[in-house]
């Protein structure tokens, strides 16, 4: 990069055709929102019709390539130069990491999905509803949601952007991640067109974490205490978060983000551990036990799995729809992990992003989940919706007004940190810094607000959800991309060079 770019506090062309597009958007959804909507919902109809197999291909060799990544030769390689060292404690690195990347979507997800498929089997397992096996199915397919294949879309774009910032001193952009696969073209036009595609599917799929955030926020008010905030409660939630993270990412990663994302995962344990301890406790640890075993078991299977011969589009509506989920968030969360690191070896990375966060997820679910299933709360469900879960959970255990008031801490902690990173790393990718103009920073933390209350202001689940396919979908062919990239470039890497831990 030449010194005159590097200096300059953004990219013109980055900055200006992303930040024209976004407001022009938020114009179009506000003057037409159902022109924009019925445009969203044929882009989901043709991805998840056409390409749902693809998706599926993608998400498990991912995991195939981590794991080659984590056990081979090249685990030993660090993501930084001979001298560098971690910059955050062991806790505070994993803290962030998971915050950033799982956000109060696993608050939401986490009770509501085994309860949903208890009461309405997937089609993989198929058999009768509310039976025990049906429990076990549940959680399993729970599971897989949001277990390795997840976490390897963060993984394997993480590996080659941090290596090839910390090595080549490249900048801090989405770009960066292809190096190993294009090289000096990431500086010409086409890495301008992956920086602004980037900017677009982060705020895609922020949109599609805010919208369920201020969905669940809303319900919980209203199951827990009666308070009901209007029809602009949807709007006054999103604005309250986004000043909120706005204000923590114009302060920076170690006085904002790190204690945001400190505070958020004392409270995710606490949380876990009270329901373990005070809810039916055996039957959960059996529940979770299973259900792992049963998921290893189905792994292979389920990841390839385009369930032939269903009506209704359950595959686009859930499988497509996560790893589309994932893959939307995937730029700007690789961006973060890649910035807090620096000094780390591949090794420990891989298994940081890939095996850590799936087992704390397969926790979760399987206590929080596994307590909706005992406490049958599909009846909440169907009148409430999937939102209310995690609340209609709470009334079955002691102390749930505490309880009620630590989960909307929780939802809101966890949603802060997932908004400040992404905040963060817009700022990288249209400045290429490591550390963006706080200005940039507080701009494009006010445009994610924008873009999530036009999206989450319908009201509407479902196009909520089609918003992270529709800016997914290019991510299909760039993480294919970027994996070769990546064994390509620790290919050429010398078994005695200086980059070995």
């Amino acid at each position: 990069m030449k010194a005159s770019q590097s200096n300059r506090p953004f990219d013109p062309v980055v900055f200006w055709v992303s930040a024209s597009v976004t407001i022009l958007f938020v114009v179009w959804s506000v003057a037409f929102p159902e022109n924009m909507n019925a445009v969203i919902n044929a882009v989901f109809a043709w991805t998840t019709g056409s390409w749902g197999w693809l998706y599926l291909w993608t998400a498990f060799l991912l995991v195939i390539g981590c794991l080659a990544l984590m056990g081979g030769k090249y685990g030993r390689i660090k993501l930084g130069l001979p001298g560098d060292k971690p910059e955050f404690s062991d806790f505070s690195w994993f803290a962030m990491l998971f915050g950033s990347a799982i956000a109060a979507g696993i608050v939401f997800w986490g009770p509501a999905e085994p309860a949903y498929h208890f009461m309405s089997p997937p089609p993989f397992f198929g058999g009768e509803a509310k039976t025990a096996q049906a429990g076990a199915n549940a959680m399993t397919v729970s599971f897989f949601h949001w277990g390795l294949s997840a976490w390897a879309i963060y993984a394997m774009l993480t590996i080659p952007l941090a290596h090839a910032c910390y090595t080549k001193g490249l900048p801090f952009k989405f770009s960066s991640a292809f190096y190993y696969a294009i090289g000096d073209r990431i500086h010409g036009i086409w890495g301008k067109i992956l920086d602004i595609f980037a900017v677009f599917a982060t705020l895609g799929g922020l949109a599609t974490t805010t919208g369920l955030v201020a969905l669940q926020l809303s319900s919980g008010l209203k199951f827990q205490y009666g308070v009901e905030l209007g029809a602009g409660s949807t709007y006054l939630i999103i604005g309250i978060l986004t000043a909120i993270f706005t204000l923590a990412v114009y302060s920076g990663i170690e006085k904002g983000v790190k204690f945001i994302g400190n505070v958020n995962m004392w409270m995710f344990a606490a949380i876990w551990f009270f329901v373990l301890l005070f809810g039916p406790t055996i039957f959960l640890i059996n529940l979770t036990t299973n259900s792992i075993g049963q998921y290893l078991l189905n792994f292979l299977p389920m990841s390839l799995y385009t369930a032939p011969g269903t009506d209704g589009g359950w595959l686009g509506s859930w499988t497509v729809f996560y790893w589309a989920w994932w893959m939307s968030w995937a730029p700007f969360v690789a961006v973060f992990i890649a910035r807090i690191s620096k000094g780390r070896s591949i090794r420990q990375t891989v298994a940081a992003t890939l095996l850590l966060p799936s087992l704390g997820d397969f926790l979760w679910y399987g206590v929080i989940g596994g307590a909706g299933i005992h406490f049958d709360v599909t009846e909440t469900l169907n009148a409430h919706g999937v939102e209310s879960a995690i609340f209609a959970i709470a009334q079955h255990l002691p102390a749930t007004g505490i309880l009620a008031i630590c989960l909307i801490f929780l939802i809101a902690t966890f949603f802060l940190t997932s908004a400040n990173s992404a905040a963060l790393a817009l700022a990288m990718f249209v400045s290429g810094h490591e550390t963006p103009a706080r200005g940039l920073r507080a701009f494009w933390g006010i445009a994610l607000g924008a873009v999530a209350a036009v999206l989450a202001g319908v009201g509407s689940l479902k196009a909520i959800q089609t918003a992270s396919i529709a800016t997914a979908f290019p991510m299909l062919f760039l993480l294919l991309l970027v994996m070769f990239g990546t064994f390509k470039g620790l290919g050429q890497i010398s078994d005695d060079g200086p980059e070995k831990q």
